[in-house]
């Protein structure tokens, strides 16, 4: 029995020698560079653009801005204390009014009264007259000048029929008197308001004395700021005015 085992032996020797000398690692081929192929690319994947600029930081805006305030004005009142009554009501209403004035309307008065009075003396005995016929307004008016002649003033009317009625009067008198129409200059005064919502609304009720019924106040947008720049320059010779 010993030949057999002694050959199985020799042949499984045999056999491994075999084994190790075909069984070595094959080495790995060289890599090949293929950064100049085209990169795959997923449906799933986000298509590739320029690259993003770097994110700026937001600036914080002002949220709740308030609405721009509409300036809207009341009147015309006809004096200052009177505006001054009307503001004080609207401000306990809730506005923070302001009072301006502007040139308003000339006033047109009719002027009666006695013309080239030859001397004082003269002058005090038809005072005397007038006064004694019931006209107390009457007055002597004072010179302006040297050459200024005499005047007395029989009454200021805001109505052509009153002052023809005080010529009427003074020509029974045996007097002979001129009317003359007087413009003067007045103001008016108005209250401005600033509406900060486009719901609020100004009231004019009371606003107006009970003495003034009749009158009526008007509410409009507040008149433009006048502009600051300087008129534009002449290019000619400044022009003479005339003389009267």
């Amino acid at each position: 029995m010993r030949p057999p085992i002694i050959l199985l032996i020799l042949a499984n020797l045999a056999f491994a020698a075999w084994a190790l000398l075909i069984d070595r690692p094959v080495a790995p081929p060289a890599a090949r560079d293929i950064s100049h192929l085209p990169k795959l690319v997923l449906v799933s994947d986000p298509v590739p653009g320029p690259p993003l600029a770097k994110e700026t930081a937001a600036v914080p805006t002002k949220r709740g801005t308030a609405t721009p305030a509409h300036c809207v004005t009341v009147g015309p009142f006809a004096d200052l204390s009177t505006a001054a009554a009307a503001s004080s009501l609207l401000q306990s209403r809730g506005f923070t009014p302001s009072q301006r004035d502007e040139p308003g309307e000339d006033l047109i008065a009719y002027w009666v009264y006695l013309d080239n009075v030859p001397s004082d003396a003269a002058a005090t005995r038809l005072l005397q007259k007038l006064h004694s016929n019931g006209l107390a307004d009457a007055r002597v008016m004072p010179a302006t000048g040297p050459a200024e002649p005499r005047r007395i003033s029989v009454g200021l009317f805001n109505e052509q029929a009153g002052a023809d009625r005080r010529a009427k009067q003074v020509k029974s008198m045996g007097l002979v008197p001129a009317i003359t129409e007087q413009r003067q200059p007045q103001a008016t005064y108005w209250v401005n308001i600033n509406l900060t919502t486009p719901e609020q609304s100004v009231s004019t009720e009371g606003l107006l004395p009970p003495a003034a019924e009749g009158a009526h106040l008007e509410i409009r947008d507040c008149p433009a700021p006048p502009s600051s720049a300087p008129p534009p320059a002449s290019s000619g010779p400044p022009s003479r005015a005339g003389r009267a």
